[in-house]
């Protein structure tokens, strides 16, 4: 199956933090940048007929999640920001904030419409109280329902919803570090 729409939350190689591990390493394995881009996500659509990217960056792994749209054939569009309600892990600065980049092959799929003609859109921004370790909110996944077309596979995904297809070791077992084998 040929998907127009990937939504993505991968394991960024996240460090620091001293002795006690707290961050994403104390609830699954990492992935590095370089290991994520070999990922064959360009098997996962059809370059002719256009494809939405939504991509989870933390603020510290910003460059390397725009290396990542590239390696995977997309193009940069916007980004998305999650204002969360409690403070997180960081170093300098505490985190609050975790942002989804949206991206677009170079084939453009059209703008999705209402029943009234009307163009279907998100925002660049919202608050939502956080969630368990790596959940990601739900308004999220309702604005890329509303923006972007099916069939819809969600990528280092932690739970099944109605109307994706799902990729992880949390849900259906598939080791990402032995995806080429």
């Amino acid at each position: 199956m040929k998907y127009r729409t990937i939504y993505a939350d991968p394991p960024w190689k996240e460090s620091g933090g001293g002795k006690i591990k707290r961050g994403a390493d104390a609830h699954y394995p990492l992935m590095s940048t370089t290991e994520i881009c070999k990922l064959p996500v360009q098997e996962l659509y059809d370059p002719e007929e256009g494809c939405h990217l939504y991509l989870w960056t933390t603020n510290n792994f910003l460059p390397d999640a725009l290396k990542v749209v590239k390696a995977w054939g997309f193009e940069y569009v916007t980004m998305i920001t999650w204002m969360k309600d409690k403070i997180g892990l960081g170093q300098y600065y505490r985190g609050i904030t975790e942002h989804c980049i949206f991206a677009r092959t170079k084939k453009v799929l059209p703008y999705k419409t209402d029943e009234n003609g009307k163009r279907c859109q998100g925002q660049t921004g919202f608050s939502e109280p956080k969630r368990e370790h790596s959940q990601k909110p739900e308004t999220m996944r309702e604005m890329i329902e509303r923006v972007s077309y099916e069939p819809r596979i969600e990528l280092f995904a932690r739970d099944y919803h109605n109307g994706w297809d799902v990729w992880g070791n949390e849900v259906n077992g598939i080791d990402w570090f032995k995806m080429e084998e």
